[in-house]
């Protein structure tokens, strides 16, 4: 019923916000008007998360990308007055910015639809801050030194490079989304908490839309573009720029075209009022086209982590949980030498799961009995002891060997020389 309620009132505040905004555009006060349709996008984009279904979820997103569109166009003031169809969907009039149209025709087809609708479903509302991912102090410094020289004025008469492109590589489950997450907050101004972030798994695009996958990838950096400035994360990058073979089809020979044609910004040339940041991961480097890599600025490796970053990671699973753990952490912290981030999460997870079925084991037969008796009864807890992390670890399995620790070293050493 709470979740419902939530719902029910974020759907209110949107409808309330976008009143706003038409009020002030009809009263001529554009800044009023584009800070509301702002902030009714961004609430639409947290909306979309908890839909009922993949549909309302991407009609939602695709309401939030136009509400985005018409802030960052009446702030550069060239949008004619929005419209709204009778069942309340917002249109977008003639000429409305962000309504790319088919090549040689009027309107969008079917097929430009499809594609459009496929990008919609990429945008995500990351809710991740820095103090949300544990350790990771150089990288995280790195990356945020990275985004200030590019997105700094420049000394006079000094065409200083920008970083544009950067390519997180490392053992899987090491926070390489997570960062991602958080460059795109970071990249907040005054008038946008943050930066519109298209989250891409590249290789479940390439398996459902591989024969579209080049316009796809168009219209993603058409978009973001359009809503600069934005972040394209590409995860499992390898998927798309594999080095290249002579079985190479003439569709992956066009894919690898085009990104690398993206990754080069030519449409940004010149143009200091947009930005858009490419972050790619990979838990392959060495298998990467070299002439995709050599796009990259800046190349990033995100290591398991060490024994300060394990402690901070425990500290937001357990600690910022509210666990009390009374066995010394330094042993705790020992004992998970070589777990990745996601395998320590995992293992907290098993450990807390354990310890509260052991505390509650009339719970099933609560349930026999009906909801009722459930909702009635408190969870209990206990603090934590060293054997709990013990027993749990036995049941975790790292991913990644020494050797393969080794392999991301030597290849960081051999990209750097």
């Amino acid at each position: 019923m709470a979740k419902l309620d939530a719902g029910r009132e974020r759907a209110q505040a949107i409808e309330a916000l976008e009143a706003q905004a038409k009020a002030h555009y009809d009263a001529g006060r554009d800044a009023e008007a584009a800070d509301a349709y702002e902030r009714a996008g961004r609430l639409l984009e947290r909306h979309a998360v908890s839909s009922a279904s993949r549909k309302i979820e991407q009609a939602r997103k695709a309401k939030a990308l136009k509400f985005l569109e018409y802030a960052k166009a009446l702030r550069a003031g060239d949008v004619p007055k929005p419209e709204t169809t009778p069942s309340g969907e917002v249109t977008a009039p003639s000429g409305a910015p962000g309504e790319r149209r088919a090549r040689g025709k009027g309107k969008r087809d079917k097929d430009d639809d499809e594609i459009h609708q496929a990008v919609t479903g990429l945008l995500h509302h990351a809710s991740i801050g820095w103090d949300q991912i544990g350790g990771l102090e150089e990288t995280k410094r790195e990356i945020k030194y990275a985004l200030g020289v590019s997105v700094a004025k420049k000394p006079e008469g000094l065409a200083l490079a920008s970083w544009r492109n950067v390519l997180f590589y490392g053992p899987p489950g090491t926070g390489k989304t997570l960062l991602a997450a958080a460059t795109s907050r970071a990249l907040k101004t005054s008038e946008r908490e943050q930066a519109t972030f298209f989250n891409v798994k590249v290789s479940s695009i390439m398996s459902k839309y591989f024969g579209e996958s080049t316009k796809i990838l168009s219209e993603l950096y058409g978009t973001a573009r359009d809503m600069s400035p934005a972040v394209i994360f590409l995860d499992e990058f390898e998927s798309l720029c594999g080095s290249r073979n002579e079985g190479d089809t003439g569709t992956e020979r066009r894919i690898l075209s085009t990104i690398l044609s993206e990754l080069d910004g030519l449409a940004e040339k010149g143009r200091d009022d947009l930005y858009v940041l490419t972050i790619a991961a990979t838990n392959r480097p060495w298998d990467l086209d070299p002439a995709v890599l050599s796009r990259f600025d800046k190349k990033v490796l995100i290591p398991l982590p060490d024994a300060t970053t394990r402690r901070a990671i425990l500290d937001i699973h357990l600690g910022k949980k509210g666990f009390v753990v009374e066995a010394d952490l330094e042993d705790v912290v020992d004992l998970t030498d070589g777990l990745s981030g996601r395998e320590l999460e995992s293992l907290v997870k098993e450990v807390t799961n354990r310890m509260v079925a052991d505390e509650n084991r009339e719970l099933p037969d609560l349930v026999d009995r009906g909801l009722d008796h459930v909702r009635d009864y408190r969870v209990r807890v206990r603090p934590l002891a060293l054997d709990d992390f013990e027993r749990a670890r036995r049941h975790v399995h790292p991913v990644t060997s020494a050797a393969d620790v080794e392999r991301y070293t030597a290849w960081r050493d051999a990209a750097e020389a």
